[in-house]
């Protein structure tokens, strides 16, 4: 067996607590599934966490019936309910102006992000490496890559380009930082993003001692905020790093990435690139409607070209 076999043989008090934590919905199942074909292959063992918009969570528990390590849990679970209201009222029907009333709406990618932070805080493992739906591993991983010496790693590299530079301006104006004193802005924005528990509780507490009681409102009136940027800062200031490995690199050295309109044109060139020699995770966003039988053909590639069984089962068909 390959990846984690390491759960089940190793003493429970030498492995950490750690699972792999997926925000989705109904229009991202598809994607998902791919996700989890991947995470059986590469990954078989390791424990994942997927919050569902709660209305879609029936469908995704049928779908996925069979996953032994997959646990999914609706947002009304995990989200305060008025943000649970907003965001249910953000459906198309909604938009109509009928049955707006003035009140907030709350978008599906915002809500995804605030799922994030509170799933985190109310985890039952001390560690989460974020997944989205619309990424896939491209080979066998074990507990050692997420870790350095016991400590988890964090990813991130200063910003540079004014995409990643507002992401982490929306982070201070959220947390009412002056603006005037910050001199380094960074990027946390990585697939894959690895926070502990303990980091979103602290972040939830500094806003409650900051006396930022509308950070949320805050948060959805922001163009660009950042759930990962938020957790950084909140790892690297308010933690000052305990318990993690802070490894500044360039997000291309962990992922292959078909993420804006103009990767089209070279997604023939990074998929011979994750069959020659690939990088740990893939990102296909899923904001770009490739259909889905490319994706999966794509992650069919990856997994003939570097899963052992996978690859006799080729030879043997040829």
């Amino acid at each position: 067996m390959l990846g984690y076999k390491t759960l089940h043989d190793m003493d429970k008090a030498t492995v950490p607590s750690i699972c792999f934590l997926t925000p989705s919905y109904i229009g991202d199942i598809e994607q998902f599934s791919i996700l989890r074909r991947s995470i059986n292959l590469f990954a078989p063992g390791f424990p994942h966490v997927a919050i569902v918009q709660t209305e879609d969570c029936a469908k995704f528990r049928q779908r996925f019936r069979d996953e032994a390590h997959l646990q999914i849990i609706p947002t009304a679970e995990v989200l305060p309910a008025a943000v649970e209201l907003h965001r249910r009222k953000s459906g198309l029907k909604w938009f109509s102006g009928k049955f707006r009333h003035g009140r907030l709406l709350i978008k599906g990618w915002h809500a995804q992000q605030l799922a994030k932070i509170f799933s985190l805080a109310g985890c039952r493992y001390d560690e989460a490496v974020f997944l989205d739906s619309d990424v896939f591993l491209c080979r066998p991983l074990d507990l050692g890559y997420f870790h350095v010496n016991g400590r988890l790693k964090l990813f991130r590299c200063p910003a540079l380009n004014a995409e990643s530079l507002d992401f982490d301006i929306s982070t201070h104006d959220i947390l009412g930082n002056p603006l005037h004193g910050i001199t380094q802005l960074w990027d946390y924005i990585f697939h894959p993003a690895c926070f502990k528990k303990s980091t979103a509780v602290r972040l939830l507490a500094e806003f409650t001692q900051r006396g930022r009681s509308t950070w949320v409102r805050r948060f959805l009136a922001e163009k660009r905020p950042s759930e990962y940027n938020l957790l950084g800062y909140a790892a690297t200031v308010l933690e000052a790093a305990a318990g993690y490995h802070l490894i500044e690199c360039n997000p291309a050295e962990l992922h292959h990435s078909i993420r804006f309109p103009e990767d089209r044109a070279r997604l023939a060139e990074e998929i011979e690139q994750m069959s020659i020699e690939p990088k740990p995770f893939a990102l296909i966003q899923s904001t770009l409607k490739l259909p889905f039988d490319q994706i999966s053909n794509v992650f069919d590639r990856v997994a003939e070209a570097h899963h052992p069984e996978r690859r006799v089962d080729t030879a043997q068909r040829n």
